[in-house]
């Protein structure tokens, strides 16, 4: 039986809600790192994803600005955990790299976003974790069109 209560809430509210969280969550296990809030999501990236991307196609893919994205990778930077290096191919770009510093602890902090993936889909079934994955996608595809049809 579907709560009335939990049937009105918006998409928003609950979006918000995980993402606080999340982010107590994500911060709480990973600041014996010493990486803030604002720097595991540009490690990450960079760890799981791509390495060497330039500050710019960090900027685009995970959706956050420039200044952000300055200052995030100067402090990972600062710490040890990334490096710049002129592109081969083109001297006017600066493409980011993680050092061995993160490849050494690259499986504890990967355990991190594992467990928190488990908690969030805890009783879920292999098709209803496809089914959210690929509606959160769906959404941020949609706002992402949208931004980019207001010009930002």
């Amino acid at each position: 039986m579907v709560n009335k209560a939990k049937k009105n809430k918006s998409y928003i509210k609950a979006i918000s809600a995980v993402y606080r969280y999340s982010q107590t969550y994500i911060g709480e296990n990973v600041k014996r790192f010493n990486i803030g809030k604002g720097q595991w999501s540009f490690l990450t990236q960079l760890l799981f994803n791509e390495d060497g991307l330039t500050q710019e196609e960090l900027s685009e893919k995970l959706h956050i600005d420039k200044a952000n994205t300055a200052r995030a990778v100067k402090k990972l930077e600062n710490e040890g955990y990334v490096y710049w290096e002129v592109d081969p191919k083109d001297a006017r770009k600066k493409r980011i790299y993680v050092t061995n510093k993160s490849l050494e602890f690259e499986e504890e902090f990967h355990q991190v976003f594992k467990g928190l993936n488990k908690i969030l889909s805890k009783g879920f079934t292999e098709e209803e974790k496809d089914a959210a994955r690929n509606l959160l996608f769906r959404m941020l595809d949609n706002i992402v069109e949208y931004r980019r049809e207001q010009g930002k």
